[in-house]
């Protein structure tokens, strides 16, 4: 069960409790939402590894695009020598070098503005879910204090 569910099985649970009239408060049994929380600090640390997981996966794919840059601007540059060897295309040769170092260079950028883009989007709705969870339980522990004072 993941974090999103346990918090909907919690506010269900706070809803369907009985109510007192004329103060909008709940009565709910606190064991069963003490045993909610629990099992919500139960799967937040793995909430906290997929978010490590992407982290390094975003790495790797970053690491992946430069050594693939590196290698198209290592195969430009052995073209480029090739091509000197060969006086009457040897400018033209320059010419297509530079466009497939360009090219490698755009490749690599593109790859890395993707994985990077596409780690934040995964960053920032693990990172909403998570002040959800922290405010929500935040708002049920307030709730549940105001009760116990009564």
């Amino acid at each position: 069960m993941d974090v999103l569910a346990m918090l909907d099985e919690l506010e269900e649970y706070v809803d369907r409790g009985a109510k007192i009239p004329m103060t909008g408060k709940v009565l709910v049994d606190d064991e069963a939402i003490f045993d909610i929380i629990d099992k919500i600090r139960t799967a937040l640390p793995e909430e906290l590894r997929q978010a490590k997981w992407i982290t390094k996966e975003r790495e790797r794919i970053l690491e992946e695009a430069q050594a693939e840059a590196g290698k198209l601007v290592d195969q430009g540059r052995g073209y480029i020598a090739k091509l000197v060897e060969e006086s009457e295309i040897t400018r033209q040769a320059q010419d297509h070098a530079e466009e497939l170092v360009a090219q490698a260079r755009k490749v690599a950028r593109e790859i890395r503005n993707g994985a990077n883009a596409y780690a934040d989007d995964l960053l920032v709705r693990l990172e909403k879910s998570l002040v959800g969870v922290v405010e929500s339980l935040h708002e049920d522990r307030e709730e549940l204090a105001k009760s116990m004072k009564e």
